[in-house]
């Protein structure tokens, strides 16, 4: 599926928020999340950017996978062959120190946050989320104001 190519990084970092990032627990989200995708395609409108729609299934589908299987993100750093396959990013210590900051954050910051560093306009944050734009450019600064906070504390 075409759709899957190009969203592929999308449910990957999803992947990797909403799990302790062990490769099997990471492929098993991954596979709930296509098999969701697959499952709600024939009711896909076109109302918002089709990343959107994958975003909003995919964080849908692993929050459920998480209440169901009580997994807990766990405060681990990326193993090497995690990190290795992250799609667009390189070999740097900042981005593992965010996502260390980012398992810290609840499941409704995660969505926004990882929304905000696909760069969604927030408008589509807001339809993703079934939030104002208003609401979600507060959510935003609040979130940042959380992750100076803690990378303070650390």
């Amino acid at each position: 599926m075409e759709m899957l190519r190009r969203s592929d990084s999308t449910i990957f970092k999803i992947c990797l928020m909403f799990t302790d990032r062990d490769p099997k627990n990471v492929k098993d989200m991954y596979q709930d999340i296509v098999c969701s995708l697959w499952e709600s395609w024939p009711r896909f409108r076109g109302q918002c950017k089709e990343n959107t729609w994958v975003y909003s299934i995919a964080f849908n589908t692993a929050v459920s996978q998480v209440r169901h299987r009580s997994l807990s993100p766990m405060f681990l750093p990326l193993d090497d062959d995690t990190y290795n396959n992250l799609a667009e990013e390189s070999h740097n210590s900042l981005i593992e120190r965010l996502y260390e900051l980012i398992d810290r954050l609840s499941p409704p910051d995660k969505a926004l946050l990882l929304l905000y560093l696909d760069r969604v306009p927030a408008r589509e944050m807001g339809l993703a989320l079934g939030i104002t734009e208003a609401a979600v450019n507060h959510r935003i600064e609040r979130i940042k104001d959380k992750l100076r906070a803690l990378n303070s504390e650390l």
